[in-house]
């Protein structure tokens, strides 16, 4: 069999490249690229055919344990123990296994019994339980204790050199750490056959390597680890992943897709299922870039601790995590076990001081990182670690001071500096904020951060093209140069009501605000999120606003007023909680305060909410502001906007502001939601639960079905239908249920075999006789599927995506009076649905003009507006219908379609000008030359309409409309 070398790009080719591109210049001087050592010898015993047994059925034991399989090796070491409890080196290898299941105590046990039983013997298995003994201490935070026991065993072994220094970190001494760590590296080791694995020890040299910062050397170490591990070691995957991950950064550079370090996490995961530093790197790669959506950051911990729910690091991590999630309580219950476990580690005080400072506890944190610094001056990780989490809860002016001392205390440090860099960004100081981020790329030596330089590059960008002027209510306007004398005029009046607005409402006006325009969605992602791509519109960081500008890819498609209204109610409940608003209910807020202010700003996501009650996949108070990093992000605005809408109409607007209050008092959301409301978290989930399933009562779809859920479900239904009604309806459903998920699944036999069970049962429902209308129509048999759907509507179902599929037949037949009908049923069933090509409002508009009956198609469209505020395209339309009827409720809403086409798209003549028409019918004359002003700033190469005209049109379009503005004048 080929081994793993030969099946794919050979790893000391990778390494080579990696050397020749120079992608990391070593922080200390030393040997680049130490010569791999030899194969292993084999091994010695003075015992005769059973001391070669038994030592064959340890090596086995060690092998179970590197590839993750504790059980069988377990099973293994117990026999040896059973039949000879002084085993010693039996016992030193359980503990090894335990050690590697986090199982702490008992690792301790075996193996200091071991060494006990061992005594002086000399053997390379005695070094072997000494340094895991020490490595435990290190774990559980005894560095004292293991630094003692890496110095009586002496010796030169690059792990004994590794776990030293790592020992003397821990313990404040910089320079006796570096002294270690450069014992081993660059260095042929000379005891590498002491031991069961003959990577070790290039493994440990390239970890002393990676301390120091020499890269390029630890990666040629890991590939001689690679090949004297015969392809199959777990651990030394995962090491080089994370030299990759170090030196790239999710950067793709032209080297970097043969050493992409998800590829060979997910190797080591395959080798050793739940490998710990695997899993971590996975996390890591997650957390840096939310374009990683198809699992969230956390579920790599969850399956960490899920095998090992005692494993430090991993403990660590989720606390970290916890506190960027504004998950107080969880933190704190991660926090109290690591105190117990491990509580003189230096990140777990660390994490320790970020908590104190995150719930207002300042004298404690500050307390704390004042020990941390006497420990270690040179130490810049504690107030990074704070700073870091800091931002991650959007309190970007409070990280300042931290990533400030940070940068002081360690020049060097790039992460410290990278995160200054948002920080200072982020509280509107880009010059200083660009400043930081170069810093942050000198410092970093070649490492690569995608996040830093993309965000960098834009920053440079806005730098050098964008136009920064002051508009009233101290608000800052930065746009591209295209277009931004018309943007400011709309924007600033529209910034400066909405800033009265909220501020009259929530009792607070904010200082000074920034607001940053972009006209490529691309700039706009990097500047908000540090990679392209992010699913949204702006995004408020308290002082400082992103958004999209109308004349963005996305136009003609969105709302920017909207999205205006939207942002700047986060600059208003952030100021009034001190930026310790939960996400979910500053998100949650600004999407209610959408639909408060128009109703037809509504993300409309009822679809997801009918799957998400049939699937149980409504998320828990608790867990909400997680989902904003993770794949469901969009749910999660939906979502917080109905439970702030949900609180809102059961406390009152008054409760809502004192639930902000109660943050910005340092209360956690447990104390803030029974402050505020008289409510626990699981008070509220059941409560919200309840809401969703009343709001989504009466609308009629299918739902989709969770697949694993429907499949288990087919397995413990019986088949038997039972006798009573009630009893039988819901054997019924649950068939349908079946049925459905297995049709939605693809699995077309197993939903005819649902089918068949109820069809055996005698049982009729309208839910069956719709998917096999869909069925039919899949398998091209048009008048099967409409017997099918008409059995159903027949037996009392109401269902959207039927109707408009019988519709749909009956418009491609001609037959349009029975489509209408169809088309009205399926608007009843779910109106407004979300997307415009399934439209029911829509379809009925599309018959109807057919039919030549051109107002009831018109008043179609305006319903489908209702839920539409993006389309600038049906508002001129439906606005110059009513314009044209002219009754003063038609001139309204003529006014009302033509202020939101300037809403989405100010950058067309028509929209301005529509405006300024029905305001003079409406005689507000000073209101009508205002709209005709801005049409005449409408540049005409940006007119999607004008650009295409003649210069002689333009002119004469020009001169209409100044008469029309003098008109306008002359009427004051």
């Amino acid at each position: 069999m080929p081994s793993r070398l030969e099946t794919r790009p050979a790893l000391l080719f990778i390494a080579l490249l990696f050397l020749a591109a120079g992608a990391v210049a070593p922080v200390f001087a030393g040997p680049a690229a130490p010569a791999p050592w030899s194969s292993q010898p084999a091994l010695q015993d003075d015992d005769a055919e059973l001391a070669a047994w038994l030592q064959e059925e340890r090596l086995e034991a060690q092998r179970l344990i590197d590839a993750g399989d504790f059980g069988a090796a377990k099973r293994l070491l117990d026999e040896h123990l059973g039949e000879d409890p002084d085993d010693w080196r039996a016992r030193a290898l359980r503990g090894r296994l335990e050690l590697a299941r986090a199982r702490y105590d008992r690792a301790a046990g075996d193996l200091d019994r071991a060494l006990r039983d061992a005594g002086d013997e000399v053997a390379w298995e005695r070094t072997d339980a000494v340094l895991d003994r020490a490595e435990l201490a290190l774990t559980l935070g005894a560095a004292a204790d293991a630094l003692a026991r890496l110095e009586a065993l002496g010796g030169d072994r690059p792990r004994a050199a590794y776990l030293t220094g790592r020992a003397h970190l821990e313990l404040g001494d910089q320079a006796a750490a570096r002294a270690a760590f450069e014992g081993a590296s660059g260095r042929e080791p000379g005891l590498a056959a002491e031991t069961s694995r003959p990577w070790e020890a290039p493994y440990y040299t390239a970890r002393c390597e990676r301390v120091l910062g020499r890269l390029s050397a630890a990666s040629y170490s890991l590939v001689n680890a690679d090949r004297l591990a015969n392809n199959r070691s777990a651990d030394v995957l995962a090491e080089l992943a994370s030299v990759y991950f170090e030196a790239d950064g999710e950067v793709a550079l032209a080297a970097s897709a043969a050493r992409r370090p998800a590829t060979l996490y997910r190797e080591a995961l395959e080798l050793a299922p739940a490998h710990p530093a695997s899993l971590l790197g996975m996390y890591a790669l997650h957390d840096l870039n939310w374009r990683r959506s198809s699992r969230s950051a956390r579920s790599w911990l969850v399956e960490l601790l899920e095998v090992h729910p005692g494993h430090i690091a991993g403990r660590v991590t989720l606390a970290e995590d916890q506190l960027a999630n504004g998950e107080f309580k969880g933190a704190r219950q991660t926090l109290d076990g690591l105190a117990d476990d491990a509580g003189a580690r230096r990140d777990v005080q660390a994490l320790e001081a970020a908590y104190a400072w995150t719930t207002d506890k300042l004298d404690t944190g500050r307390a704390t990182l004042d020990a941390l610094t006497a420990a270690a001056p040179w130490d810049s990780a504690p107030e990074r670690l704070v700073g870091s989490v800091l931002i991650d809860l959007y309190r970007f002016g409070d990280a300042l001071e931290f990533l400030e001392r940070a940068v002081e205390r360690a020049p060097d440090d790039h992460r410290a500096w990278t995160l200054l860099g948002q920080a200072r960004a982020n509280t509107g100081d880009e010059v200083g904020g660009l400043a930081a981020l170069e810093r942050a790329e000198d410092a970093a030596e070649g490492r690569q951060d995608a996040w830093r330089n993309n965000v960098r590059l834009v920053l440079e960008k806005m730098e050098k093209r964008w136009i920064e002027s002051q508009g009233p209510g101290r608000l800052t306007y930065v746009l591209p140069p295209e277009g931004h004398e018309l943007l400011e005029r709309v924007l600033a009046p529209f910034y400066y009501e909405s800033r009265a607005d909220l501020a009259a409402r929530y009792g607070l006006t904010p200082g000074p605000v920034r607001i940053e325009v972009f006209d490529r969605h691309a700039d706009f992602s990097v500047r908000s999120t540090g990679f392209e791509g992010f699913p949204a519109l702006g995004v408020c960081f308290g002082p400082v606003v992103t958004a999209l500008s109308p004349l963005c890819e996305l136009r003609g498609s969105f709302s920017w007023a909207e999205t205006s209204y939207h942002e700047f109610s986060h600059v208003v409940h952030l100021a009034l909680t001190r930026n310790r608003c939960p996400r979910w209910v500053t998100e949650g807020l600004a999407t209610w305060e959408e639909e408060r202010y128009d109703p037809s700003w509504t993300r409309n996501m009822r679809r997801e909410l009918v799957d998400s009650i049939a699937t149980d996949q409504v998320i828990g108070v608790r867990d909400l502001n997680r989902a904003f990093r993770g794949p469901r992000i969009i749910w999660a605005y939906y979502q917080g906007g109905l439970m702030c809408e949900l609180l809102i109409e059961r406390y009152g607007f008054p409760a809502m502001v004192d639930f902000l209050e109660a943050f910005n008092d340092g209360l956690e959301l447990d104390a803030a939601l029974a402050r505020a409301f008289g409510l626990t978290p699981e008070e509220l989930d059941v409560a919200f639960l309840a809401y969703a399933r009343e709001l989504t009562k009466d609308l009629f779809v299918e739902p989709r079905h969770d697949p694993e859920r429907t499949g288990v479900l087919a397995f413990t239904l019986p088949k038997q239908a039972p006798a009573s009604g009630a009893e039988r309806a819901e054997w019924g459903e649950q068939w349908c249920d079946v049925a459905w998920g297995a049709f939605q699944s693809g699995r077309t036999v197993d939903a005819q075999s649902a089918l068949r069970t109820l069809t055996l049962a005698d049982v009729e429902h309208p839910r069956a006789e719709f998917l096999r209308g869909h069925m039919a129509v899949r398998a091209g048999d048009e008048a099967a599927a409409r017997e099918h759907f008409d059995a159903g509507f027949a037996l009392g179902g109401e269902d959207f995506l039927a109707s408009m599929t019988r519709g749909a037949m009956a418009e491609a037949a001609g037959e349009f009076e029975e489509a209408l009908v169809h088309f009205a049923a399926a608007e009843l069933a779910f109106p407004g649905w979300d997307e415009a090509g399934a439209s029911a409002e829509l379809a009925q508009a599309r018959v109807l003009t057919e039919l030549g009956r051109e107002d009831e198609a018109l008043e179609k469209r305006e319903r489908y507006l209702r839920w539409n505020s993006g389309d600038a395209a049906t508002r001129l339309v439906v606005g110059a219908w009513r314009l044209e009827r002219g009754t003063p409720a038609d001139l309204e809403l003529a006014l009302e379609h033509y202020t939101g086409a300037v809403q989405v798209d100010p950058f067309q003549v028509a929209a301005h000008r529509g405006m300024a028409r029905a305001l003079r019918a409406l005689e507000r004359f000073e209101e009508e030359r205002a709209a005709l002003e801005l049409a005449l700033l409408v540049p005409l190469d940006l007119d999607p309409i004008w650009s295409q005209a003649s210069p002689e049109a333009r002119a004469a379009l020009t001169a209409e409309l100044e008469e029309e503005a003098a008109a306008a004048q002359r009427a004051l």
